[in-house]
């Protein structure tokens, strides 16, 4: 009898040191959890306006939620060219890309390469930075429009649309393309941009390659190309345009 009591004893201070383990190990594995800081990334390219005046640069950042944004800013340097631009980031704890469009506060940007900064401080409690810098690759931006009107030519067999383009000095324009479609018409033009910072507008003679275009509504689209360090770069436009005589 006092053999059986021992043993019912023994076996009850095994299960309490068992359970306090498991406690204890529990405790262990589960740390304070710590509420990340904020993060900026630079993409690796940036995109320059027709005028040199402005470079656009992607970036990634985030900052963690309740955080209030003390600051959230790209900058640009280039020989002769610098500017710095805030972006609206939220604290909101996850990524987001941001297109962040920076002017040169004196002189213009160039195609080419560009030391580019970035930095995001967030404040809750206390104020924490992450700063990112990187030398990126400036590409050019192609900025074309289609007019609103194409005019009838050759009793239908053709139609002329303006098409005005621009794109930075450095960039090389390439054959480029207008289509002009109407119900089964359809057909094809082409043009060259010229790259000098400047706006220019094209008439283009559009050929239908089926049918005949009539007076009416219709839909044009056009790729505007370019090249520069042996890479192409397009422009793109789309949208309703109205056939006229």
């Amino acid at each position: 009898m006092e053999a059986s009591t021992a043993r019912q004893w023994i076996r009850g201070l095994v299960l309490v040191g068992v359970i306090v383990l498991s406690v204890v190990a529990g405790t262990a594995e589960a740390p304070a959890r710590v509420s990340p800081g904020p993060s900026v990334d630079i993409q690796s390219a940036a995109s320059l306006a027709p005028d040199g005046r402005s470079l656009t640069v992607q970036v990634l950042a985030s900052c963690p939620e309740r955080s209030t944004v003390v600051e959230a800013a790209v900058a640009v340097s280039q020989s002769g060219a610098a500017g710095q631009s805030s972006f609206p980031l939220t604290c909101i704890g996850s990524p987001r890309m941001f297109l962040v469009a920076v002017t040169s506060t004196g002189g213009t940007f160039q195609l080419g390469e560009a030391n580019v900064t970035a930095s995001v401080v967030s404040k809750r409690g206390k104020t924490v930075r992450a700063q990112d810098a990187d030398v990126v690759s400036v590409q050019p931006a192609v900025v074309v429009e289609l007019g609103d009107t194409a005019q009838l030519e050759s009793g239908g067999g053709a139609v002329a649309i303006a098409v005005t383009v621009a794109c930075p000095v450095g960039a090389n324009g390439q054959q480029s393309y207008v289509n002009v479609s109407q119900g089964e018409t359809t057909g094809n033009g082409t043009y060259t941009p010229v790259c000098d910072g400047s706006a220019h507008t094209f008439a283009v003679r559009v050929a239908a390659a089926l049918g005949t275009y009539q007076p009416g509504s219709a839909q044009a689209l056009t790729f505007a190309n370019v090249e520069h360090g042996g890479n192409g770069f397009s422009g793109v436009d789309e949208g309703a345009v109205q056939i006229v005589t």
